[in-house]
């Protein structure tokens, strides 16, 4: 009896990922080609919604219904393991390792039916990846490698997908940057902040800048915050990097005000930053630890943000509009936009997304839809920001539209601090 304990799944009865182990490492001393399949139930989502909505003994039972439904697919002395909560692994000697075998398709059509647990039909989002095995190949390798495909396979109609190093490259790359992260957040020489002006296009002056996040890895070189920050998003790290920002812009912020630009600085709030309680306290708190004003800083959202944690995320806002902070409403217009919420969103300026406004590049352009989006916004009381102004004629065109304020490549790339303040006393 000892001897069982540890190697068989609970739910289930099936042996586990230690004896998946074990049969790959006895399949390193055949000759014959093999196949390795993964077949992941659902995405840790969904199981996790099912979980809170149903509770433990039900995604149990879902667990046993699927595997019911594989079983009858398979060969009887075909033996299935289960490796991990939401997978079964199984291997197959074949004459062509790299020929999708048809008992694949066949899992991944078959999983297209609901089950029905209790009652309840379940759709569930099965992913069957494959990998021809190779002995040199280490088993926690093997098995990472071919989880990686099953996660592939659910981005294509037909569910099942071969191991592609590119796509695994990426998600690498993704663990590295994440992994990462908090020796450069703790670094003095790896993040910085540029800024870039913004303009009152009736004025033609500088009012204000957005401070926006660089990172130089000692090794991967630039990364883009389009890739880094919507990983940290996705961890605990959204926090500390925020923060970081945040500390940084305001004090750089005095260091403007003290040579004599009054400035106001902005920064990019994440949907996880304001879903954390008291984010607002801390804002206000670094503000007067910089020595600033709530005026003095304006925190920017995408709408997309209030569809995270609605109640929390729009009180913290408002409490921050009445401490005197403005709010900007970023990328208006982008794909998400929803006209009808627009009122309820507690915001001083909407920024419109440079979609609208990249186009203008002569007369005759078409700017139908932003003319319909500003006039909405000013309608509606908002200060408007038209942000990837990148001609003269975008300038002159949303000045004379009436559009308050512009950010672009046309009036300034985002640039150093030191560079800000050089470009900022040539105006004057």
């Amino acid at each position: 009896m000892r001897a069982l304990v540890g190697r068989y799944d609970h739910v289930t009865g099936l042996p586990n990922r230690r004896q998946f182990v074990e049969h790959l490492d006895e399949l390193a001393q055949l000759q014959t080609p093999n196949l390795l399949m993964l077949i992941t139930l659902t995405d840790a989502r969904q199981y996790n919604e099912m979980l809170r909505a149903l509770g433990i003994a039900f995604c149990e039972d879902l667990v046993r219904a699927a595997l019911t439904r594989l079983q009858r697919l398979v060969e009887p002395d075909q033996t299935v393991f289960h490796v991990s909560l939401l997978s079964f692994a199984l291997t197959l000697p074949v004459d062509d390792p790299r020929a999708i075998p048809p008992l694949a398709q066949e899992i991944a059509t078959a999983f297209g039916d609901t089950l029905t647990i209790d009652a309840i039909p379940v759709r569930i989002h099965v992913g069957v990846g494959l990998l021809p095995y190779n002995p040199q190949t280490a088993p926690a390798e093997a098995l990472r490698a071919v989880l990686v495909a099953a996660q592939d396979s659910r981005l294509i109609a037909s569910h099942v997908a071969f191991y592609d190093h590119k796509t695994d490259a990426a998600h690498l790359r993704a663990f590295r940057i994440l992994a990462d992260l908090p020796r450069a957040i703790a670094s003095d020489d790896q993040l910085s902040l540029h800024y870039q002006p913004r303009i009152n296009l009736q004025t033609d002056r500088c009012h204000a800048v957005e401070a926006l996040l660089r990172w130089n890895h000692p090794e991967l070189g630039p990364i883009s915050p389009a890739e880094f920050v919507p990983l940290a998003e996705q961890t605990a790290l959204i926090t500390p990097l925020t923060d970081w920002v945040t500390q940084r812009a305001m004090a750089q912020n005095r260091l403007f005000r003290d040579a004599g630009h009054a400035l106001r600085v902005s920064i990019n709030a994440s949907p996880a930053n304001l879903s954390e309680l008291g984010f607002h306290d801390v804002l206000l708190h670094r503000c007067d630890m910089a020595g600033l004003d709530p005026d003095h800083i304006e925190l920017e959202f995408t709408e997309g943000m209030l569809a995270t944690n609605t109640g929390r995320a729009i009180a913290q806002l408002d409490h921050l509009r009445t401490a005197g902070v403005d709010v900007a409403l970023d990328d208006f217009g982008s794909g998400y936009s929803n006209l009808s919420n627009l009122s309820n969103i507690p915001a001083d300026v909407l920024k419109i997304d440079q979609s609208l406004v990249r186009p203008l590049v002569q007369a005759g352009d078409d700017d139908f839809l932003l003319r319909q989006v500003l006039a909405i916004a000013q309608g509606m009381g908002f200060r408007v920001c038209a942000e990837g102004i990148e001609s003269a004629y975008a300038f002159a065109h949303l000045r004379e539209l009436g559009c308050q304020e512009g950010q672009g490549y046309f009036m300034a790339r985002p640039m150093p601090a030191d560079r800000l303040l050089d470009w900022l006393d040539a105006r004057h």
